[in-house]
């Protein structure tokens, strides 16, 4: 069995890597940051998104465990302290594996992927963009954006715009508009609308200068159409035994 490590930027030169590989190698595990069958991340949520981003390639074979050194963990399972625990249940198989499609826009001959959302905004101008479900009209979209997110990305910026937190059991995708402009002249949903892993969002306009904006990352496409659906990648998240995701919610916003 081979464990790579993924460390948070400003604890890669701490102690705790040097730890975390003397735990795998004294679990006898292969380190191994090149082709690993598990991944360990040290950091918050942020960690983890990179994390992903650094194996998309291998995205489908690979099992990530969560340290939690971060300032929210939403996506660690673990603390440094509960390390042999963790490492103790993958010789085991005792543990729970959550999976998570991730998300992608394809514009022109570019794909992007995230694990939360894919946002699409202009800071300069108002946002005019047409949305399809598939190829059926929904609205003409005036404002500042629009986010699309996974069900597991629904707790994440799509919480702080209003959207609906959604179990990640239920496999969908959820548009919500940004600063949405909706007076006489000009109207739109103005509310979050959910759709199902089968079907995709389609946004037609003028984006040349938008910012297209997937978790933690920024780019510009030039581009008219960008359909954003649930991709084939997923990603594995490694939890403790006996995972319950509405105490995950609790402890992450409630507690």
């Amino acid at each position: 069995m081979k464990i790579g490590l993924y460390i948070k930027e400003e604890l890669s030169e701490t102690d705790i890597a040097t730890y975390i590989i003397s735990k795998i190698n004294e679990h006898e595990f292969d380190f191994d940051n090149d082709n690993p069958d598990f991944v360990i991340f040290v950091g918050g949520d942020g960690t983890f998104l990179r994390a992903v981003n650094e194996y998309l390639d291998q995205i489908n074979d690979i099992f990530f465990i969560g340290i939690n050194e971060g300032t929210l963990g939403f996506y660690s399972g673990y603390v440094i302290d509960e390390l042999d625990e963790a490492l103790t249940a993958i010789e085991e198989e005792n543990y729970d594996v959550v999976s998570h499609h991730l998300i992608e826009g394809i514009a022109a001959d570019q794909i992007i992927y995230a694990v939360n959302e894919i946002r699409v905004e202009n800071p300069f101008h108002t946002l005019i963009s047409k949305v399809y479900v598939d190829d059926e009209y929904l609205e003409t979209f005036r404002g500042n954006g629009l986010t699309v997110c996974t069900s597991n990305g629904s707790s994440a910026y799509n919480k702080s715009l209003g959207g609906a937190v959604i179990s990640y059991k239920l496999q969908t995708l959820q548009l919500t508009e940004i600063a949405p402009i909706n007076n006489r002249v000009y109207r739109s949903l103005n509310s979050p609308i959910v759709i199902s892993k089968e079907e995709s969002f389609v946004l037609e306009g003028h984006f040349s200068e938008a910012v297209i904006g997937y978790d933690y990352s920024t780019t510009s496409i030039d581009t008219d159409s960008i359909t954003i659906r649930l991709s084939d990648k997923v990603v594995n998240l490694v939890e403790k035994s006996g995972f319950k995701y509405v105490k995950k919610i609790h402890d992450a916003f409630v507690k």
